[in-house]
C-alpha cells in the first residue's frame, strides 16, 4: 500500500502541525520499523534512508510489509473501512474530492507528506566499530525541520527539532563522545593515498577514528558532502575527493567549529 502519491488537504493539515510542535529538545513523535515504513510509502521511500534489518534479515520485502500492514491496521493506523474516516478535503493537484482506499493515522500522513517533500535535505551515516546508524534532516520553510534517526536494527525515530537547534544536535551524533577540544589543529593536504602514508602526526591520528560520520547535503540539485573523523582525543574533518587523484585537507577542528559546520551545511530557511 502506498498511500502518499496522492496529497489532499488532510495530509497538509497533517504536516503543518507537526512542524508547529517544534521545540528544541522535541520527543520522539512517531517510531516505525522498516517494514512498516515500505508498506506505508514504498520501497522508494527508502532508498536515501535505507533499510537496516531487512538488508540483513533476510527476508522478501513485500511479504514483510503486509505483516508490517496488518499490524497497523490491527493498532488502529491505518483504517481500510469507510466508516469513522475524517474528511479527507480535495486532491491538492486538482482541486477534485479525494478519495482513498485506506486513511492513515493523521500524524502518519502528514509525517509521510513532510519526508517526502523537503526543499533540502541533510543525510548522516556514522560507523562505530561494525554498526552503523543513520540520521536525515528535512528543511522546509518558515524554519521547519522533520529528523529521522535510523538505528542499526532498523527503526526510524521521527521527531520535530526548531531549526536553531539541529546544528548542535548534529555536531551530538558525530561527536558523541564529545572529544572535540575547545580550539582548532592542524592540518595535512593530498591526496587520500598520500595522507594515509604521511609521516606527518594528524595523518596518524587517522588510524584512531573511532566514529567515522560521512555528510552529504542536497540543496536545488547541488549535493556536498564531507567526512567527520572522531578519534579518542579530537575531530578531524575532510571534503570528501570525487577521485583518488584529488587533492583533499585535513584539519582538526575544536567544538566550536564543529558546530559552525553544521550549520554552514545547512541551507538558510529564507533560501528554501
Amino acid at each position: 500500500m502506498t498511500q502518499q502519491t496522492l496529497r489532499t488537504e488532510r495530509d497538509a493539515a497533517g504536516a503543518y502541525e507537526i512542524l508547529a510542535a517544534a521545540t528544541s529538545e522535541p520527543e520522539v513523535l512517531v517510531v516505525l520499523t522498516d517494514e512498516e515504513l515500505i508498506a506505508l510509502a514504498g520501497t522508494e521511500a527508502t532508498e536515501l534512508a535505507g533499510t537496516p534489518f531487512l538488508d540483513t534479515a533476510g527476508l522478501e520485502r513485500d511479504p514483510a510489509a503486509a505483516v508490517a500492514l496488518r499490524s497497523l491496521v490491527a493498532r488502529g493506523l491505518v483504517v481500510l473501512e469507510e466508516d469513522g474516516r475524517e474528511n479527507e478535503g480535495e486532491d491538492l493537484a486538482d482541486g477534485s474530492p479525494a478519495q482513498r482506499t485506506a486513511q492513515l493515522d493523521r500524524t502518519l500522513a502528514g509525517l509521510l507528506t513532510l519526508r517526502s517533500s523537503p526543499l533540502a535535505l541533510a543525510n548522516l551515516t556514522r560507523r562505530v566499530a561494525d554498526q552503523t546508524t543513520s540520521l536525515m534532516v528535512y528543511l522546509f520553510p518558515q524554519d521547519g525541520v522533520l529528523e529521522e534517526f535510523i538505528t542499526a536494527d532498523g527503526f526510524h525515530h521521527f521527531s520535530v527539532p526548531a531549526r536553531q537547534a539541529v546544528p548542535g544536535r548534529l555536531a551530538r551524533y558525530a561527536d558523541a563522545a564529545e572529544v572535540a577540544g575547545a580550539a582548532d589543529g592542524g592540518s595535512v593536504e593530498g591526496t587520500v593515498t598520500e595522507i594515509e602514508s604521511s609521516t606527518d602526526p594528524l595523518a596518524a591520528r587517522l588510524q584512531d577514528t573511532r566514529a567515522l560520520t560521512v555528510l552529504t547535503t542536497a540543496h536545488e540539485d547541488v549535493t556536498a558532502q564531507v567526512s567527520i573523523m572522531a578519534t579518542s582525543d579530537g575531530v578531524l574533518v575532510m571534503d570528501t575527493p570525487q577521485d583518488e587523484a584529488e587533492q583533499t585537507l585535513v584539519r582538526e577542528i575544536g567544538a566550536g567549529t564543529l558546530l559552525e559546520l553544521f550549520d554552514g551545511a545547512l541551507p538558510r530557511p529564507d533560501a528554501l
